[in-house]
C-alpha cells in the first residue's frame, strides 16, 4: 500500500509541476500576443503618418511646379506696354 501511495504522490507532484510549467508558458504566450498587437497598432499609426507626409509633400511639389510653370510660360504680347 505504501508503494502505491508513494507512486500516487509522485504522479500528483509531476502533474502539478507540469501544470505550473504550462501556466508559465501560457502567460508568456499571452504577453507576446499583447506585444504583437501593440506593435501592429504602432505600425498602422506610422503608416498613416507616412501617408499624410507623402500627401503634404506632393501638394507642396504641385504648388511649386505650378508656380514655376506660371513664371516660365510666355506672357501675352498684349500685356506688354
Amino acid at each position: 500500500m505504501n508503494k502505491r501511495m508513494k507512486k500516487k504522490r509522485e504522479l500528483i507532484e509531476q502533474v502539478q509541476g507540469t501544470k505550473e510549467a504550462v501556466d508559465i508558458a501560457l502567460n508568456i504566450i499571452n504577453s507576446l500576443l499583447d506585444e504583437n498587437a501593440k506593435q501592429a497598432n504602432e505600425i498602422s499609426e506610422l503608416r498613416s503618418i507616412i501617408e499624410r507626409n507623402a500627401q503634404a509633400t506632393n501638394s507642396r511639389f504641385d504648388y511649386l511646379e505650378k508656380k514655376v510653370a506660371d513664371k516660365v510660360s510666355k506672357k501675352s504680347w498684349f500685356s506688354c506696354k
